[in-house]
């Protein structure tokens, strides 16, 4: 089942006999039977299609949530929630700038991830969706986690709360055509949503980690971008109330082992000056690329840029490790050619090559053909084709 739950088969679902049925067909999927066989046993015991197909789509969300939720087999997804849902770790962090907020407006809440991480903070919570089945599986959720929020059916457009209150929102960020690319067009859009942040005594704004910087729809307020291990999952706005001491854009790194990390600014980004490659490259964590905060850690460590146009730093000393880049000792600078560096890499030894793109149009399969089929793997030389300012080059690296 895509889409939404009828709200009275979501009102099942989360009953003794909606959650008995869902906890079977989990445990079956996980012996590996025939979904197609299980999905018609539940219509041979009686449940209508409808409710059949509610079953099976709530025990495949359950199953896919196990990486990120460790109460996933005790919570109520839809494949479509799920999918549009925070990461946890993600939702904890942003919940707290909430610590010390009394009354939170939840926009766009689904089945309640964001609304149940910033009740924890000891917020009341008025998770708001006009979509009644989520809130069904919210209300299920929160009853799970032991916290309680209020579900309210409502348009995050014209929110049934009063203005002043704090509010947080998480528009859609699919659309007919796949992943949007402008806020123009979420659902629902970031213009229909500025009178409800005018009003607000402060919000913070859900975002793609891809926005464009100069969206004319973006909000004003703090941009964080956040990233979870290696990679970029969200950004969000953070406005009046919510901002912290006038910052314009943070980059945070969630790490499963080791406390949050962040990194800010308050005024416009700097920019370092462009010269040739030294001895190593440094590529900064994406968050901070995205808040273009590269060039403040860059000058940290006397780093340079080695093109006007690319985040790829250079210097000359390897720096101190960090959470915040990665570095690569140069071996060789070459013309980006494939037989150039065919040549190089056959008279210095079979090792494991890795390619890395930076902004240049080059068919990774077909470089890695041309230049003679390398085997592949992380732990040996890394190929940085790099488009710069003028022409483009290849550096042959050693990962350290």
């Amino acid at each position: 089942m895509s889409g939404s739950l009828p709200p009275d088969v979501a009102r099942w679902v989360a009953g003794p006999q909606g959650l008995a049925a869902v906890a079977d067909a989990t445990a079956r999927l996980d012996r590996g039977e025939d979904p197609l066989q299980v999905g018609s046993d539940l219509r041979a015991d009686g449940l209508s299609p409808t409710r059949g197909a509610a079953v099976m789509a709530c025990a495949d969300a359950r199953r896919r949530a196990r990486g990120v939720h460790r109460d996933a087999d005790a919570l109520l997804f839809t494949p479509d929630a799920l999918e549009q849902a925070s990461h946890p770790a993600v939702s904890a962090w942003r919940a707290t700038r909430f610590r010390d907020v009394p009354f939170v407006a939840d926009l766009c809440s689904g089945v309640g991830g964001d609304a149940l991480a910033i009740a924890r903070q000891g917020s009341v919570v008025a998770a708001v969706d006009r979509d009644e089945a989520r809130l069904v599986l919210a209300r299920h959720n929160a009853t799970v986690r032991a916290v309680a929020v209020r579900p309210v059916v409502g348009d995050a457009r014209r929110p049934p709360t009063r203005p002043g209150v704090v509010v947080h929102v998480d528009p859609s960020r699919r659309g007919p055509r796949g992943r949007a690319r402008r806020l123009a067009a979420y659902d629902p859009p970031l213009d229909a949503l500025q009178p409800v942040l005018a009003a607000a005594r402060g919000y913070a704004v859900v975002l793609s980690p891809a926005v464009s910087l100069d969206d004319p729809d973006l909000p004003p307020g703090e941009l964080e971008f956040i990233q979870v291990g290696a990679e970029l999952v969200e950004a969000v706005v953070w406005g009046r109330l919510l901002r912290r001491n006038g910052q314009v854009a943070t980059a945070t790194l969630l790490r499963a082992d080791a406390p949050p990390l962040t990194c800010s600014r308050d005024r416009d980004a700097e920019h370092l000056p462009v010269r040739p490659a030294g001895d190593w490259l440094v590529e900064c964590a994406p968050a901070a690329v995205r808040a273009r905060l590269h060039d403040a850690l860059g000058a940290g460590f006397g780093g340079w840029r080695i093109a006007r146009h690319r985040a790829l730093l250079s210097v000359g000393q390897r720096p101190d490790r960090s959470p915040w880049w990665r570095t690569w000792a140069v071996e060789a600078e070459l013309p980006l050619r494939a037989r150039a560096v065919r040549a190089w890499l056959a008279a210095h030894g079979d090792v494991p090559v890795e390619i890395r793109t930076h902004g240049v149009d080059v068919d990774v399969e077909r470089f890695w053909r041309d230049v003679g089929r390398p085997r592949r793997g992380p732990r040996g030389r890394t190929l940085h084709l790099v488009r710069l300012d003028t022409g483009a080059r290849a550096y042959v690296c050693r990962r350290a």
